[in-house]
């Protein structure tokens, strides 16, 4: 079998039964809205602290080793997700399963981009690394489907414990795809500096570590209390389930089409206004929450995928993870602080009304964008008369 199919086996397998009532189950637990929050906002900082360390050592010795390390990582996390009571419960569990993804985030990208670069694929894969998220998507959904039955019928404990068997299927076909070859073979600190020297010295990668965030911190605003905004509007945790279900089938539908290059780059340039435009509607209006989840989705696929094709080709291999997980870093530290605020404005101002206001916010930087972006084309075009 082809080692893209193995990768995207892999990924359909990492089936979480509970991702449908994850935050219900949280407030099951006691948790506040406010705690929520707070252990989202940990959970992506702790991530960012432990990023930089694994993917110098996912660099030096092994992106693949690095991947299975972060699955067999989530065996000890669900289990002590399964076993929580209280808040501090959750948290221990927490840093197991944000220890996880530290070693996954640009390990796995940069695994699969060397191995398509050996062969002479590169220019697959923008096309391959959506699929790969469809295939994720996939998984998701069926986890979705599944954990809400089992939730609704028999408790949602149960399904946090099913989904670990699926976790050991996944590591183990991932153990089956070549290993990468290429290596930093200078000291952890000298490849430390030299990548952070890169980045400084690059405005290209600096402009693409901010453009990331700009089209995806609008839709995380939304869909980080997804599972609460539509809890306010249909009070049933089977209905929500559903819903997220059909968010992450929609989701991967997204990722796997792909309208190609011309029609990715035009979305990408205006997905800093369009992505805030539609989750604004999600606030005006509960059921305009659904055309949110499916545009936004559809938007931020093509968009993302553009992005990752532009990121990989402005890195060499050596410094991959590395420089993906100094990536990774920026936007969990931009992703935790906004978990943390808009959990403390949701609390205060209610959901919906609190969307509003940060979408605006970010309509506000994706015009200035637009704007920024026109100037320089018009710049061009002077210079080229």
């Amino acid at each position: 079998m082809d080692y893209v199919r193995h990768f995207y086996l892999s990924n359909l397998l990492h089936l979480t039964f509970y991702s449908g009532f994850y935050l219900i189950y949280l407030r099951s637990l006691g948790l506040t809205d406010g705690q929520i929050g707070l252990l989202l906002g940990l959970s992506l900082i702790l991530v960012a602290l432990l990023e930089v360390p694994t993917g110098i050592v996912a660099d030096k010795i092994s992106k693949k080793a690095s991947v299975l390390l972060s699955k067999a990582l989530l065996i000890p996390g669900t289990l002590l997700f399964y076993l929580a009571h209280s808040f501090p419960d959750v948290i221990l569990a927490t840093i197991f399963n944000s220890l996880s993804l530290a070693f996954l985030t640009g390990a796995e990208t940069g695994w699969l981009y060397e191995l398509l670069s050996r062969d002479g694929r590169e220019k697959d894969y923008p096309r391959v690394y959506g699929r790969l998220r469809a295939f994720e998507m996939a998984g998701s959904f069926i986890g979705t489907v599944v954990g809400g039955f089992m939730a609704d019928s028999l408790g949602m404990r149960l399904a946090v414990l099913v989904s670990l068997p699926f976790t050991v299927l996944s590591m183990l076909v991932l153990a089956t795809v070549p290993a990468d070859t290429a290596r930093s073979g200078v000291s952890y600190g000298r490849h430390l500096l030299e990548s952070l020297r890169l980045i400084r010295n690059s405005p290209e990668v600096l402009w693409l570590f901010v453009y990331a965030n700009v089209i995806g911190l609008p839709l995380t605003a939304f869909t980080s209390f997804m599972q609460l905004y539509f809890y306010g509007v249909m009070a049933s945790v089977l209905v929500v389930s559903w819903i997220s279900a059909g968010y992450t089938l929609i989701s991967g539908l997204s990722w796997y089409v792909d309208f190609g290059g011309n029609i990715r780059a035009t979305l990408y340039r205006y997905s800093p206004a369009m992505i805030p435009a539609l989750t604004l509607l999600a606030g005006l209006n509960g059921y305009l929450g659904f055309l949110t989840l499916v545009l936004g989705s559809l938007v931020f696929a093509q968009a993302f995928k553009e992005w990752q094709g532009r990121f990989q080709r402005a890195i060499p291999d050596e410094k991959r993870a590395t420089i993906g997980s100094f990536y990774s870093l920026f936007t969990a530290i931009l992703n935790g602080t906004l978990n943390v605020l808009i959990g403390r404005l949701y609390g205060r101002v209610g959901i919906m009304e609190g969307l509003i206001m940060v979408s605006l916010f970010f309509l506000g930087v994706g015009f200035l964008i637009l704007l920024r972006g026109a100037k320089k084309d018009s710049q061009s075009l002077i210079l080229l008369k």
